[in-house]
C-alpha cells in the first residue's frame, strides 16, 4: 500500500503536534516511507518548527541522514549551547562532514554574545581562517590572558593585506600598550610592497611617529609609485637587509612594468645593496623568465647567462622549451644539461635528449635512450613509442574488491549511498571526501572498488586518486554516460572517446562540478560560451542550470569542440588546447611555432603548464579509453602526425 506525503505523516502521527506515543506506534516504517518523513522534517526545520520535528523524529531514528536534521537543529540552538555541548556533538558526529563546520559558527556566535570566556574554554589553539584567530586573540585579551593576546595582535599585524574588522579591538590594546613600533609599521609596509598592495602602504606610511621612520616609509611609497628610481634608491641608502628586500621587491615591479629598465638598474641594485651571490641570482632569475620571449639579441643574451648559473628549474625548463619551440636541437642538450641529475633522468626530458640525438645524428643513441622509456603509463613513454615506430605498451592492473577492508566504514558508505539516491550530490561528495580522509590507503583503493561496483564515477576518480591507484585503469576510466557521448558524437562526426576523455580531464566525471571561474558540468562549460554555442546552433538551453544536466551538457559540449575540430581542421592538438585555453592563445602560439615544429614539439612548447598537462592528459586518456573498449585508433591520427605546427 502507498502512501502520498500529506497520508503518510497522517498514518505516523495523524497530526506532527501529535505526543511521541502516536509516533512509536509508527514503527516499521520501510526506506521509502522513512525517506518522505525526513523530507517532511526538513520542511520542518525550515519552517523554523523544531519541536515538530522533535515529535517525528523517533519515527526516523534508524534512517542514515537523520543525524543532518539534528545538525540543522543544533545549529539553530548553537546560541544557548555551552562549549562542552558542542565539543560533545562534534565528537559524537565526528564522521559526518558537518563536524567539521560547527566550530567556526559556534564561534561567531560567542562573539555576538561578547562570551569571552567560553571562547577561551571552547577554543584552546589558533583556529584557521583569519576571521576566527582575530575573535581568538580578542577572547584571550578580554579574559586576561593579555601576553598571549598581544603576542597575537603582533602576529595578526604583520600581514601585507588589510585584516579582519574583528582584529580592531586587538590592535588598539596593542597599540595603547605601545607595542605597535614604527619598525612593526615599517616591516608591514614591506610586507605590503610584496603583495603589491598600494592601498595598505599608502594607509600604513601614516603611522609612523619618529623622524627616522616618517622618512623610511615616505621613501618606501616613493619607491613603490616609482619603481623606476630603484637603482638611484639603491645607492642613496644605506646598505642592509630592509632596503635591499625594498630594492629587490622595487626591481621586480619594474620588470612587470618595463622589462628593459628593471634589467639595466639590476647590475647597479645588487652591487650597490651588496646582494649575497643566493639572492642576486634569485633575481636575476626573475628578470630573465620575463625575457623569455624578448626579441632584443642583447637581453637575450644576458638572460641566457644568467640561466645558466641558475638552480631554478621551471625557469631552465622554460628555456628548455624555448629551445624546442625554435627547433634548437642542440639548445635543448645544452640547457637540459643545466638541470640536476634527478630531473635530467625524468622521462619528460630522456624524451626530448632522444629526439635531439636523432635530429642531431646520433641515431644508434637516441634509439637506444627513447626504446628504455617505452613500456611506462606515461605520455612520453607513449610519444618515444611514436618516435620509434613500436606499438603503446604500458602497465596496468585490476582491483578486486573485498568488502571486508570496508567493513567498519559501511554506515558512511550507507550515507553516500542514500545521498546518491535522494539527489543530494553535493552532500554526498562532501560525505565521500570525509571518508577518505579518515582511511588509510588500502581502503582508499576498496572504497573505489566499491564505488566502480555502485557505478558512482565521480566517487570512483576521486577516491582511485586518494589512492594513487594509478595502474588500476579500468578503476580510473569509468564508462560512464556511454549512450549520450556516442549519440552526440557521432551526430558530429567527433570520436566519442575524445568527449570522454575530455569530460573525464575536465570533471572527473562530475556532472554538478562547477569551478572556481564558473564553469560547469561534465566537459566545464562556461556560461557564456554555453550561451554563445546555443545561439549559434539554435540548442533548447534555458539558463546555466541546464549545465549541470548531463544530456544538456554534452550536447553543448560536444557542438563546441565540433566547432573548434572544423576550425583546425580535426586536429586534436590545437582543439583540445584552444578549449582549456582559448582559441587566440592558441593562435598566438602558433605564430610563434611558425609550422617548424611536430606536435610533440608544439604540447611541449605551450607555455602554460595547465594546458600542456591538459593536452597530454587527454590524449593518454582517450589512449585508456580505447584499450579499455577495444576500438581501433592511434595515438595521434594521420592528419595529426603530417600537420605543421
Amino acid at each position: 500500500m502507498k502512501y502520498n506525503l500529506s497520508d503518510l505523516v497522517k498514518k505516523l502521527c495523524c497530526t506532527v503536534v501529535l505526543c511521541a506515543a502516536s509516533v512509536s506506534a509508527a514503527a516499521g516504517l520501510n526506506l521509502e516511507q522513512q525517506r518522505q518523513v525526513y523530507e517532511k522534517a526538513q520542511d520542518l526545520i525550515d519552517q523554523n518548527d523544531v519541536e515538530g520535528y522533535l515529535k517525528l523524529r523517533d519515527s526516523i531514528k534508524s534512517y542514515p541522514l537523520t543525524p543532518y536534521v539534528d545538525y540543522r537543529v543544533f545549529l539553530k540552538q548553537l546560541t544557548d549551547k555551552s562549549p562542552q555541548q558542542v565539543k560533545t556533538f562534534i565528537d559524537k558526529y565526528k564522521e559526518f562532514p558537518f563536524s567539521r563546520r560547527i566550530s567556526a559558527p559556534y564561534l561567531s556566535t560567542l562573539y555576538r554574545q561578547e562570551a569571552w570566556s567560553k571562547i577561551v574554554e571552547f577554543q584552546k589553539i589558533e583556529p584557521s581562517g583569519e576571521r576566527y584567530q582575530c575573535i581568538f586573540y580578542v577572547a584571550q585579551l578580554q579574559q586576561g590572558k593579555r601576553t598571549a593576546a598581544l603576542k597575537g595582535a603582533e602576529h595578526m599585524w604583520l600581514r601585507g593585506k588589510s585584516i579582519s574588522d574583528e582584529c580592531d579591538p586587538l590592535f588598539f590594546a596593542w597599540e595603547k600598550a605601545g607595542k605597535r613600533t614604527d619598525q612593526l609599521i615599517l616591516q608591514r609596509m614591506l610586507l605590503a610592497f610584496d603583495a603589491h598592495n598600494g592601498s595598505l602602504i599608502n594607509y600604513l606610511h601614516k603611522l609612523p611617529k619618529t623622524t627616522q621612520a616618517k622618512q623610511q616609509a615616505k621613501v618606501m611609497k616613493t619607491l613603490f609609485d616609482k619603481p623606476e628610481i630603484v637603482a638611484e634608491f639603491a645607492k642613496n641608502q644605506p646598505v642592509n637587509d630592509f632596503n635591499r628586500k625594498q630594492a629587490d621587491y622595487a626591481i621586480k615591479k619594474l620588470a612587470r612594468k618595463d622589462i628593459k629598465l628593471a634589467q639595466k638598474a639590476y647590475q647597479t641594485v645588487i652591487n650597490a645593496q651588496k646582494f649575497s651571490p643566493k639572492a642576486a641570482q634569485s633575481l636575476a632569475d626573475y628578470i630573465a623568465f620575463r625575457l623569455t620571449r624578448t626579441e632584443s639579441p642583447s637581453l637575450a643574451k644576458w638572460r641566457d647567462a644568467k640561466i645558466k648559473t641558475s638552480h631554478d628549474v621551471p625557469l631552465i625548463e622554460t628555456r628548455i622549451r624555448l629551445s624546442i619551440q625554435n627547433g634548437d636541437w642542440k639548445g635543448i642538450q645544452k640547457w637540459i644539461a643545466i638541470l640536476d641529475d634527478q630531473q635530467q633522468q625524468s622521462l619528460r626530458w630522456q624524451y626530448w635528449l632522444g629526439r635531439s640525438e636523432l635530429a642531431l645524428g646520433s641515431q644508434a643513441l637516441g634509439k637506444q635512450r627513447l626504446a628504455k622509456l617505452i613500456g611506462q603509463r606515461n605520455f612520453y613513454s607513449v610519444a618515444a613509442a611514436e618516435a620509434l615506430g613500436k606499438p603503446v605498451v604500458y602497465s596496468s592492473s585490476t582491483t578486486k574488491l573485498d568488502k571486508n577492508v570496508i567493513l567498519p566504514y559501511q554506515k558512511s558508505v550507507d550515507r553516500v549511498q542514500e545521498l546518491i539516491k535522494t539527489d543530494k550530490i553535493a552532500a554526498a561528495k562532501s560525505e565521500w571526501r570525509h571518508l577518505l580522509s579518515r582511511v588509510d590507503s588500502k581502503e582508499k583503493a576498496m572504497l573505489a572498488a566499491y564505488a566502480a561496483s555502485k557505478h558512482w564515477h565521480h566517487f570512483t576518480v576521486v577516491a582511485s586518486i586518494e589512492a594513487k591507484m594509478w595502474d588500476s585503469i579500468p578503476i580510473r576510466f569509468p564508462i560512464a554516460h556511454r549512450w549520450w557521448f556516442d549519440f552526440y558524437a557521432q551526430k558530429h562526426n567527433i570520436n566519442p572517446l575524445t568527449m570522454m576523455a575530455l569530460a573525464r580531464q575536465e570533471s572527473a566525471l562530475d556532472s554538478e562540478a562547477n569551478s572556481p571561474v564558473g564553469a560547469r558540468g561534465l566537459m566545464q562549460i562556461m556560461p557564456k560560451t554555453a550561451q554563445y554555442t546555443a545561439r549559434k546552433y539554435k540548442l533548447d538551453y534555458k539558463g546555466t542550470h541546464d549545465l549541470n544536466n548531463v544530456s544538456k551538457n554534452i550536447e553543448i559540449g560536444s557542438y563546441y569542440l565540433q566547432g573548434l575540430m572544423e576550425d583546425y581542421d580535426n586536429n586534436r592538438i590545437f582543439s583540445l588546447a584552444a578549449y582549456n585555453a582559448g582559441p587566440g592563445r592558441v593562435k598566438t602560439w602558433r605564430e610563434r611555432t611558425q609550422g617548424n615544429v611536430d606536435a610533440f614539439a608544439f604540447i611541449e612548447a605551450i607555455p602554460f603548464k595547465e594546458t600542456r598537462g591538459y593536452v597530454q592528459n587527454i590524449l593518454m586518456f582517450e589512449t585508456y579509453y580505447r584499450d579499455l573498449l577495444g576500438a581501433d585508433g592511434t595515438f595521434l591520427n594521420s592528419n595529426e602526425r603530417s600537420s605543421k605546427y
